[in-house]
């Protein structure tokens, strides 16, 4: 198959000096001819965490589990746009998980595809609800993506985890729309169905 990619944008947190700095990571994932591996960019001084690299895999086996598509003729390729970015948490469970879809049925992403959501290994495929201090933060940084770059199409959807503690009221440039698990977010975003025997 031919290769084909995408980028993402993922929100994330760190604490600097003891506050709590919220930003977006831009991230590029492409889809290639290979035998099911996981492939990530270390150039530009970038890292990924041993977890991160392990949440990925789960990620690719609920693929396996829920879609029929070519999870095992391609490999997924991901690369940070910047430099000394290290990734390291599962926040980016629910956009990578549907941009992966994506690229493997060949479906489009609308445009902007904002997404945060965690989807625990234990858990499967559901998604854990976020605590309100760090959805807030997210969406602020969302809100303010939007009106600068999405002005003339606002409100822009957002997707996130169902049960969320977080106040919507804020964020007049985004259509917060919760979802409970990964398949639901790639029914909601993409419009496909799992396989019959999941539903």
């Amino acid at each position: 198959m031919p290769s084909t990619s995408t980028s993402l944008l993922l929100f994330t947190q760190a604490d600097l000096g003891g506050r709590t700095l919220f930003r977006t990571v831009p991230v590029d994932v492409a889809v290639k001819e290979g035998q099911g591996r996981l492939w990530v960019d270390l150039s530009r001084d970038n890292a990924f965490t041993p977890t991160w690299q392990q949440h990925v895999r789960h990620l690719g086996a609920l693929g396996r589990r829920h879609y029929v598509l070519a999870w095992d003729e391609t490999d997924l390729h991901v690369s940070p746009r910047g430099k000394g970015v290290t990734l390291d948490g599962r926040s980016a469970s629910l956009p990578l998980f549907v941009a992966w879809v994506a690229l493997l049925s060949g479906q489009p992403l609308p445009t902007p595809f904002l997404a945060t959501g965690v989807a625990l290994d234990e858990h499967g495929e559901k998604l854990a609800p976020a605590p309100r201090e760090y959805l807030q933060g997210k969406l602020s940084v969302a809100d303010a993506y939007a009106r600068q770059r999405f002005a003339a199409s606002l409100p822009v959807p957002v997707y996130v985890p169902a049960g969320s503690g977080h106040d919507p009221a804020p964020f007049t440039a985004l259509d917060v729309r919760p979802v409970a698990t990964l398949t639901d977010a790639v029914a909601r975003v993409l419009g496909l169905s799992p396989r019959k025997e999941d539903a």
